[in-house]
């Protein structure tokens, strides 16, 4: 997607709320109220002890003034969030299964903001 039809798209997208199921596809941004994520694919990395080697779902999350990638995978079979930083404050991806609302469609993430530890 060209930067300025991004911007366009932007402009009328809604906001997504933390804590809520949101579908997601590749190239198409979502809008949060600290930061953007857009999808941007899959990539396999192989592994000695895995044959089937782990598949990575990677984001790009951007402010204004910041922008990461975001990979989240459920490894060997664990499957927990990618936490990450962003606009100073700690967020969770989740994809698959989310601790609060349960099983996810292969199209639906979850970003919650992170708790603090006690």
């Amino acid at each position: 997607m060209s930067l300025a039809r991004s911007r366009r798209f932007l402009a009328v997208s809604p906001v997504n709320a933390y804590g809520t199921k949101v579908s997601f596809t590749k190239a198409r941004p979502l809008r949060f109220p600290d930061f953007t994520l857009e999808y941007s694919g899959e990539r396999r990395l192989p592994s000695e002890r895995f044959p089937r080697g782990f598949a990575n779902y990677d984001f790009i999350a951007s402010t204004a003034s910041e922008r990461i990638t975001v990979s989240w995978s459920a490894g060997t079979g664990d499957i927990g969030p990618a936490i990450f930083t962003i606009a100073r404050k700690q967020f969770c991806l989740e994809l698959v299964m989310s601790d609060t609302l349960g099983r996810l469609k292969p199209d639906e993430l979850v970003i919650s903001i992170k708790p603090p530890v006690a």
